[in-house]
C-alpha cells in the first residue's frame, strides 16, 4: 500500500533504532478512558488520540522510531480482545499514519541524506510535527466534531417537507443532522419532519437517551421495536443511519440491524442514506456477514445449544481478558451493509456515491 511504501522509503534513509520504550503505557486502557471521558468521540478518533498519548509517553526522537512506535501500538490495540470493533481502530490508525506520511512529504528535502546529516535534519524537522501533535492532541477530535456539523448542513436539504424518517443505532452524526434540521439556518426555515426510532432492547438506555434528546429539540418521535421495521416501512420517506466503519468497497460496518433495515428499505424502494465522517474510511474489505476480513475478530452470535449440549462444558479455557472481550463484542454486535443497498453517503465533503467512496479509499491508500 502507498502509506507503507512511503514509510519504508522515509525510514530507509534513517539509522535503525530499537523500538522506543513506552514504559508502563497501556494503549488499550487509554483508548477506553478516552471513549468514556468524551461520549462524542468516535472510535477512530479515540484511536488517534491514544496514539498521540503513546508518542508523548515514548522516547522516540526520530522519524523511524516514531513510525515504528505507531505501528506497534496500533497493532497492540487492534488485536486486544477488549476492543469491540478492531476495524474502527485500524481505520483510525491508518488515517493517523497517512497524516504523518503526508506531513513528512511536506518537509523540505535534505540533499545530504546519504551522509547522515540529511537524516538528522529530517528528524529535527519531524520533531516540530511531533511537538505540535502533543500540544494539540485534541485537534483531530475537534475537526471530527466540525465534520458532523458539515454533514448536518448538507443533510438537512435531503429531508423533504413533512417527511417521516426512520433511524436506529444511536449515531451521533445522524442525531446532529436531525437536530440541526429542526433549526433555522441562515434564513432557511426549519425542516418539518417526524422520526421513527427503532429501539434496541440490548441497548435500551442508549435508545431512550437518543429519543429523549430528539424530543427535547421539538422533534416528534415515535418508537418501535426493531422487529417492527418491515411493518412501518410503508410510512417512511427515507432512512438515515450512521456507520462505525466505511469499507473499501463503499459499504459500511455498523450496529447490528443496519443491514436488515437497508434490505427492507431496498425492497420498499425507500432511499437509504449513510451519514458518516470521512475519517471512517479504510481498507477493510468484508466478504459477507461472517467474514469482516479482520484477523481475530469473532462475534459468535450463533450459539447452538440443546438440553444435551448444555450438560457439557465444551467452551475452551478462556483468559480473563478473552472472557471480557467476548462479553464486550456480544453486547456490541455489528453487521455489514454492502454498497448496493446504500443510496448515497452524506459526508463532510458533500454528498457522495458508494463508487466515489470506493475511489477515495483507493486515492488515500493505493494511489
Amino acid at each position: 500500500m502507498a502509506n507503507n511504501d512511503a514509510t519504508a522509503a522515509i525510514s530507509g534513509q534513517l539509522p535503525i533504532h530499537s523500538n522506543p520504550d513506552v514504559g508502563s503505557f497501556d494503549i488499550v486502557a487509554t483508548y477506553h478512558r478516552l471513549l468514556a471521558d468524551d461520549p462524542e468521540l468516535s472510535m477512530p478518533m479515540a484511536t488517534i488520540e491514544a496514539l498521540i498519548e503513546a508518542l508523548g509517553a515514548s522516547s522516540a526522537t526520530t522519524v523511524f522510531e516514531t513510525m515504528k512506535l505507531v505501528e506497534a501500538q496500533s497493532d497492540r490495540l487492534r488485536h486486544s480482545p477488549l476492543v469491540a470493533n478492531p476495524m474502527a481502530v485500524r481505520h483510525g490508525s491508518d488515517f493517523f499514519k497517512q497524516y504523518l506520511v503526508r506531513e513528512l512529504r511536506q518537509l523540505p528535502s535534505s540533499g545530504g541524506a546519504a551522509s547522515g546529516s540529511g537524516s538528522r535534519n529530517e528528524d529535527q524537522q519531524f520533531e516540530v510535527i511531533r511537538q505540535h501533535l502533543l500540544r494539540n492532541a485534541r485537534l483531530f477530535a475537534t475537526r471530527a466534531k466540525d465534520a458532523r456539523e458539515k454533514i448536518a448542513s448538507e443533510g438537512r436539504y435531503l429531508i423533504p417537507d413533512k417527511s417521516t424518517i426512520l433511524t436506529h443505532g444511536g449515531s451521533r452524526v445522524v442525531c446532529t443532522l436531525l437536530e440541526r434540521a429542526k433549526e433555522r439556518v441562515n434564513g432557511d426555515p426549519p425542516r418539518r419532519f417526524k422520526v421513527i426510532y427503532a429501539m434496541s432492547e440490548s441497548r435500551r438506555t442508549e435508545s431512550d437517551r437518543v429519543v429523549a434528546a430528539l424530543r427535547a429539540k421539538g422533534i416528534n418521535v415515535a418508537t418501535i421495536p426493531e422487529g417492527g421495521v418491515a411493518h412501518i416501512m410503508a410510512k417512511v420517506d427515507l432512512v438515515l443511519a450512521g456507520a462505525e466503519v466505511i469499507t473499501a468497497q463503499g459499504g459500511v460496518i455498523s450496529r447490528l440491524g443496519t443491514y436488515q433495515i437497508a434490505k427492507l428499505a431496498k425492497v420498499d424502494g425507500k432511499p437509504f442514506y449513510i451519514a458518516a465522517e470521512q475519517h471512517k474510511l479504510g481498507q477493510t474489505f468484508p466478504g459477507d456477514q461472517f467474514s469482516f476480513a479482520c484477523s481475530g475478530f469473532k462475534q459468535n452470535l450463533l450459539d447452538f445449544q440443546s438440553c444435551e449440549t448444555m450438560d457439557f462444558d465444551t467452551t475452551k479455557a478462556e483468559t480473563e481478558d478473552e472472557k471480557r472481550g467476548r462479553e464486550i463484542r456480544s453486547a456490541n454486535p455489528l453487521d455489514y451493509t454492502p454498497p448496493n443497498l446504500i443510496t448515497n453517503f452524506i459526508c463532510d465533503h458533500g454528498l457522495k456515491s458508494t463508487v466515489a467512496m470506493e475511489h477515495q479509499v483507493i486515492d488515500m491508500f493505493v494511489g
